[in-house]
């Protein structure tokens, strides 16, 4: 019997309400122990996570490839379509675009296509390349760019930024995960910046010092100018192998040997093998053999291979020495050029060598100069390609045209004009493959291929000695917002000789084509510079630039007539124009030339600017 409260109640009426009490308080315990389960388990959900990211990190890999690694760790918290991860650039302080992972939505489901191939989809989201700085006032959570809701995850200290969609909602478990993530990155993020500014900066150093070390060795080392020559030429012109062959004193040399098998050059080396390749040379500058004529099975008996569908060889003018080339090409050059336009280039690379070794023995005699050593280098590297024949020659004398404009002085004219000459003697420090590469660069890539104006600059500091034309070489791609490299300088702390190389570049850039891609038309190249104008070039060197050309346009005696001969305008060397029934006819346009040599020069008379700039100012008139 139990009393409460002046009553009395019997322990079988208790019963029930001791049982249901009891049971509350189980609940109580279960819940209390399922909550504290939870959040133990959810601790070391996150201890996993955090550990498995400190495992993946690994700077010596670069940034890019450990922010893939942090976007796979999120995509397995969050299901979406696609993830993006933005970095601070310092000097805008917006974000750029530096890493994208894409999930593929039900990949085993059958629909259909434009292709048949790949499944085809209602709206495929592209992240934009940049964000604004204000993206880091924006609190995690979904925003909308456009009509597409994105999950956005702002990084405290504001080195980086997320975006993940789209997503329309997100359970609030998975937000509190992805919250716990991006409070680790920040020290990480930290980390890998610099670790990624470190390795550039040790780029640059070490490709100065391998840059300095070849043009060094180049200078005295004829070997080394013959090695360079001729790796860069089989790397644009698709050689798929070839030799040089020295004689000096009765003894054959074999200084170069590059692509073939090494039997090839113990056949070559064989005494009577040698004598009979000679004699199928001969006298001649260049001999060409194919299947066509009978010396073509003569020459790939001697060589004892037969993957070459072409083979050019002839005789080098060298200094005080008999000297002789050999190359072969398969049946599909990688350059695609025609067989005319390899026999040109080939010409023209073998004379330029020919020079470079005359003037290399004037050097070691004087040793006072590198700068025309340094030019024709400059030279030779753009004759490697019909599509950037005659262009360091066409920078200098157009920069040299807007000197002479703005009135500067005479001494500062004659620098600005062998910088612009010289602006991109920097590849020498490059691979071939990456200067010589059709199509765009990946990031890694192009962070290379930005080397070259350092690496220019410091060549030239090194061997000509001018700190003034080093200095345009190495800011020559500075822009008047800052937004430039390397050193992001702005305005007026651009030397006026980079931004005059920077003004005549764009240009050029616009007016030559590539394989990949057709030149602008004249007007439009001078329409595009206008609208840089103040952003990236100089607005004034680009009004006294087109001021020029205006004034130019307007001579009465023009008429329907170009400007100037297109060998003269282009700069091409006469080596190709000589072949050209236009050379030297200054009666008549060169596109009313029926069989003019202009493929030869990488040039359409359709898209060439000599033919354009005619064609517009007729419209004009």
């Amino acid at each position: 019997m139990f009393t409460w409260t002046g009553t009395s109640v019997s322990a079988a009426e208790a019963a029930p309400y001791l049982l249901a009490a009891a049971a509350g308080l189980l609940i109580l315990a279960v819940s209390y122990v399922i909550v504290l389960l939870r959040r133990i388990r959810k601790k070391s959900e996150r201890l996993r996570l955090a550990e498995r990211m400190i495992k993946q990190m690994q700077p010596e890999a670069g940034l890019e490839n450990n922010l893939n690694l942090f976007l796979e760790s999120v995509s397995t918290i969050i299901e979406a379509y696609g993830y993006a991860f933005y970095i601070r650039e310092p000097k805008s302080g917006n974000f750029i675009l530096k890493a994208v992972r894409h999930e593929r939505r039900d990949p085993g489901q059958a629909e259909p296509s434009y292709s048949g191939l790949a499944p085809y989809q209602k709206e495929v989201y592209l992240p934009p390349l940049s964000l604004k700085a204000e993206a880091l006032d924006q609190k995690a959570g979904i925003v909308h760019e456009g009509e597409v809701p994105m999950l956005h995850l702002p990084m405290e200290g504001g080195n980086g930024v997320i975006r993940i969609g789209p997503v329309a909602r997100l359970r609030k478990q998975k937000m509190e995960m992805l919250r716990f993530l991006v409070e680790l990155m920040p020290r990480m993020l930290d980390v890998l910046i610099e670790s990624e500014r470190l390795s550039l900066k040790a780029d640059v150093v070490e490709t100065s010092s391998q840059a300095l070390q070849a043009v060094s060795s180049m200078a005295m080392d004829s070997e080394a100018v013959m090695q360079k020559t001729f790796s860069m030429s089989a790397s644009a012109l698709g050689m798929s192998g070839g030799c040089l062959l020295v004689s000096s004193g009765g003894i054959v040399e074999m200084p170069v040997f590059f692509g073939w098998p090494r039997q090839t050059a113990q056949r070559i080396a064989d005494s009577s093998n040698l004598s009979m390749l000679l004699q199928l040379i001969g006298s001649r500058e260049l001999v060409l053999w194919n299947n066509k004529v009978p010396q073509f099975e003569q020459a790939l008996s001697i060589l004892g291979h037969s993957g070459d569908a072409l083979i050019l060889a002839g005789k080098l003018p060298l200094p005080g020495k008999q000297a002789w080339f050999i190359s072969g090409f398969p049946r599909l050059t990688s350059a695609d050029l025609s067989v005319e336009q390899l026999s040109t280039t080939v010409k023209m690379m073998t004379r330029q060598l020919a020079q470079l070794m005359e003037l290399q023995e004037r050097t070691k005699s004087f040793g006072h100069t590198y700068t025309e050593f340094l030019k024709l280098l400059a030279g030779t590297i753009d004759d490697l390609s019909p599509y950037t024949v005659g262009y360091s020659e066409m920078m200098s004398r157009y920069s040299i045209v807007i000197a002479k404009e703005l009135g500067l002085p005479a001494d500062q004219i004659r620098n600005i004009g062998i910088a612009a000459y010289l602006s991109n003697i920097g590849v020498l420090g490059l691979s071939e493959e990456l200067y010589l590469k059709d199509g765009k660069f990946t990031e890694a890539e192009f962070e290379k291929m930005k080397l070259h104006a350092e690496v220019g600059a410091a060549i030239v500091e090194m061997t000509i000695g001018s700190k003034e034309i080093a200095e345009c070489i190495r800011y020559h791609h500075e822009r008047m917002d800052g937004n430039g490299y390397p050193s992001g300088i702005s305005g007026e702390a651009i030397p006026i000789g980079a931004r005059i190389l920077s003004v005549v570049q764009m240009f050029l850039a616009k007016i030559n084509g590539r394989k990949y891609r057709d030149p602008l038309p004249f007007d439009k190249a001078i329409q595009l510079m206008e609208s840089l104008a103040g952003t990236q070039l100089d607005a004034k060197v680009v009004q006294t630039f087109v001021s020029w050309f205006a004034a130019k346009r307007k001579g009465p005696e023009l008429g329907g007539r170009a400007l100037g001969a297109c060998f003269e305008m282009g700069c091409i060397p006469s080596d190709i124009c000589r072949a050209c029934p236009a050379y030297q006819r200054p009666d008549q346009n060169c596109w009313e030339f029926e069989d003019n040599n202009c493929q030869a020069h990488g040039k359409s008379c359709a898209s060439c600017f000599v033919y354009t700039e005619t064609v517009s100012r007729s419209k004009v008139g």
